[in-house]
């Protein structure tokens, strides 16, 4: 294998970590900073990655030779003339962006900054962002851009669970300000594989990573509309959407479940909101998805409440199945999932609940332990919620799960989990079924 010298990738979370682990598989040395020391010291020692990515760990053990970590910026502005930054970009309790993370990242390059060297940003951000770390990089270090260093914008694009996939094969694409960094960008980039699209300039591409996502949460938002009208149709909303998508190839829509939760789709719409609401555009689209999604997620935890409150369970045992975001491809992160949001409102509005917690990968949740096997999550619980569509919560008994379950029952199915309609005991006036999108329940 060529080898095409060292880069630097600043942040080691989800995108960061498996960035590094893509880029030393085809050939590059790579050094990766993160400012928790602890993260710093077990990649160090171990090579053992701190988050659930099928390939990622193989390939952080077999690339020692040319993997390192350090929590030191001298060291890496000293070492490295490319470095890519992926550090988060959260939004605030005010639905603000929070670029406080970004902003330090920005200035302690910034100080070490040498002739020469490029910047890559990979954060999600609203447009615009990249011109404005170009012009804090030239007051910290007193460089011109695009003369004496270099910078662009290239969004990360993968999916969580098919990372170290789609780090090779995804079209990327490359937004500069002028023709000079972008090549440079390019010529970094395309060495991991699929096909490099080169975008006029950096807002370009900040405002397609945007676009991308508002796309799925629409679509989100849109499918749990249509199952709620098949909720009081009586018909089943994935008979529709599964008719429709196979007989019209220009049509792809979602199958109605839960709202565009996790850390991407609940973040990037409401950057994209902030953006355009900050230049006077109406984004009534936008602001109906955001709460079309919200209300779809939130839902869940109304019904379970009433049922409660309304059975009057002298101490209800509630169990949540399915922790993470998502379940397909699989994953172990939480963050801004189903599950946390339902459970912080039942936490907050009912006393005397005992929660339990069950997942095929997620191992402490919330810092709540987390049981092993489905049926002993669900043995004695009033209430049992299934949240994602992992593949081994498919196809989940019905006459198993009413077998050991306590009564009176409220089963919440958000992904058509459950099979077995013949053991699904619907003339039992204890049990209680709810089938997201499905109105014959």
């Amino acid at each position: 294998m060529e080898h095409y010298g060292k880069v630097g990738v600043v942040g080691l979370g989800y995108v960061g970590l498996t960035l590094a682990a893509a880029l030393s598989n085809v050939g590059y040395s790579v050094l990766g900073l993160d400012i928790d020391s602890r993260k710093i010291e077990r990649l160090q020692q171990t090579y053992t990655p701190d988050i659930y990515e099928p390939g990622l760990c193989e390939a952080l053990q077999g690339n020692r030779d040319k993997v390192e970590f350090t929590c030191d910026y001298d060291r890496v502005m000293k070492e490295c003339d490319d470095i890519l930054v992926t550090i988060g970009t959260p939004i605030g309790e005010d639905k603000k962006p929070c670029f406080q993370d970004l902003d330090k990242v920005v200035a302690a390059i910034g100080k070490r900054l040498r002739r020469g060297q490029l910047i890559i940003l990979k954060s999600t951000v609203t447009p615009g962002t990249t011109e404005n770390v170009s012009r804090e990089l030239e007051k910290c270090s007193g460089l011109i851009s695009g003369h004496d260093f270099h910078i662009a914008f290239c969004p990360e694009r993968t999916i969580e669970g098919l990372a170290m996939h789609e780090l090779y094969t995804l079209p990327k694409i490359v937004g500069a300000m002028n023709q000079e960094d972008c090549a440079r960008a390019v010529s970094i980039i395309r060495r991991l594989g699929g096909e490099v699209l080169q975008v006029s300039s950096p807002r370009v591409a900040e405002m397609c990573k945007l676009v991308d996502n508002l796309y799925r949460a629409v679509n989100v938002a849109m499918a749990n509309e249509v199952g709620a009208i098949c909720e009081k149709l009586g018909i089943d909303a994935y008979e529709v959407v599964t008719a429709v998508n196979k007989a019209y190839e220009r049509t792809h829509i979602f199958r109605p479940g839960l709202g565009a939760d996790g850390p991407c789709l609940t973040k990037d719409p409401e950057l994209l909101r902030f953006s355009g609401r900050q230049m006077g555009v109406d984004t009534k689209v936008i602001d109906a998805s955001i709460t079309k999604n919200e209300e779809a997620t939130l839902r869940v935890a109304s019904i379970v409440s009433e049922y409660l409150q309304s059975t009057k369970i002298t101490r209800p045992v509630v169990s949540f199945i399915g922790l993470a975001f998502k379940g397909f491809p699989e994953t172990d992160d939480v963050r801004g999932s189903p599950a946390s949001k339902i459970y912080q409102v039942l936490k907050r509005d009912l006393n005397m609940v005992q929660f339990r917690f069950h997942d095929p990968i997620v191992r402490r949740f919330l810092d709540k332990p987390v049981y092993r096997n489905l049926e002993e999550c669900v043995d004695g619980s009033n209430v049992v919620i299934f949240l994602t569509n992992h593949q081994s919560l498919m196809n989940a008994d019905a006459e198993t799960i009413f077998r050991r379950a306590g009564r009176p029952l409220l089963l919440v199915d958000c992904w058509h989990n459950v099979t077995n309609r013949d053991g699904m005991n619907l003339g039992d006036k204890n049990i209680r079924i709810l089938r997201i999108g499905d109105g014959r329940f």
